[in-house]
């Protein structure tokens, strides 16, 4: 069975995002029940070297957007400077969404012929599309989701492998309970 670069783009990425915006729902009870000044835990990081668990959301919405844009042959939107507390980042990842949910699969036709120059920090160089979407979009913005949920998991927050997941139904493959 084949995909699209549409079927494995769009529909992965508004799950995963909504998986984020659980989790600020998750970061905002955890400081409540640990009783940490509100808006405290947008700041942790798991290394020095790491962006926030707010930074998270945001640059992760602007990779959307301009992996997006790069798959679709538009021009790329700038970074936007979300501020980092609750109400904007969850209107951030709602505007990504809707984003997203605006796409037509026809935007995306070719997208895996088409060749991506990636450059510093990450790598440089020419990529084919099967390569820029498998080897870098993907795994880019599930290491977003991922660091988030680890930021979350090393403060205490009863989240696992079925929050990350997110909300599974018989549309997405099975009956998870």
């Amino acid at each position: 069975m084949s995909f699209s670069v549409y079927e494995i783009t769009v529909p992965v990425m508004v799950h995963g995002l909504n998986v984020m915006d659980d989790y600020l729902d998750d970061a905002k009870a955890l400081e409540l029940f640990k009783g940490f000044e509100a808006g405290r835990i947008l700041g942790e990081r798991l290394a020095p070297d790491m962006l926030t668990f707010g930074e998270q959301f945001s640059v992760s919405c602007n990779k959307v957007e301009r992996h997006m844009a790069n798959l679709m042959q538009h021009d790329r939107p700038a970074f936007r400077n979300t501020p980092i507390v609750y109400p904007a980042l969850k209107e951030r990842l709602t505007e990504t969404r809707a984003f997203l949910q605006n796409v037509q699969p026809n935007e995306m036709a070719g997208a895996q012929s088409h060749t991506y120059e990636l450059t510093p920090p990450i790598a440089r160089g020419w990529f084919g599309g099967d390569d820029y979407i498998r080897h870098l979009v993907l795994p880019d913005f599930f290491f977003h989701i991922s660091i988030a949920h680890a930021i979350l998991r090393q403060l205490g927050a009863k989240i696992g492998k079925r929050d990350y997941l997110g909300n599974l139904s018989q549309q997405s493959g099975g009956d998870y309970s």
